[in-house]
């Protein structure tokens, strides 16, 4: 895929799902998904997931299924935002920002405006994780010492 500006401002073809998954490819268009659809216990199985989980980001915009009667059908679009989704949560993104990353993935003109922002969001995530990482080693490390301490002595 290109990554070339097309025009001031734009980048082509960047999509951020593609670099989180390394998939090459973009949102299809509707009437292009075609493809696999999945239930929503299929999915809820897939990505670990309770049916109230999935709902709940349907109910926050998140996820857009098509319903069969009662049955909700989720396409290659849905699998890819509920990935979004996931990968904000683990980052700790809020619903909003996660709602942010769907819509850069989903445009389709990316405006570098908007994919810098974006960048800006994820290395502040990347300096508190790591920040959060390194305290968590330290607890790691006092507890491996408490409980040699506490193995050599009886009780």
């Amino acid at each position: 895929m290109s990554k070339q500006a097309n025009a001031p401002g734009l980048v082509a073809d960047l999509a951020i799902a593609d670099l989180l998954t390394g998939a090459s490819g973009n949102m299809r268009k509707e009437g292009q998904s075609g493809g696999q659809l999945y239930r929503i216990g299929d999915l809820a199985e897939e990505f670990d997931l309770t049916l109230r989980a999935l709902r709940f980001y349907e109910d926050k915009g998140l996820l857009n299924p098509r319903r069969a009667g009662v049955t909700r059908l989720y396409d290659y679009n849905d699998h890819t935002r509920l990935r979004l989704i996931l990968f904000g949560r683990r980052i700790g993104f809020t619903l909003s920002e996660m709602g942010q990353l769907i819509s850069v993935w989903e445009n389709e003109t990316r405006d570098a405006v908007e994919v810098e922002k974006l960048r800006k969001r994820f290395k502040k995530k990347l300096i508190e994780l790591e920040k959060k990482k390194d305290e968590v080693d330290r607890s790691v490390e006092e507890l491996r010492t408490i409980l040699a301490r506490m193995g050599r002595q009886s009780f």
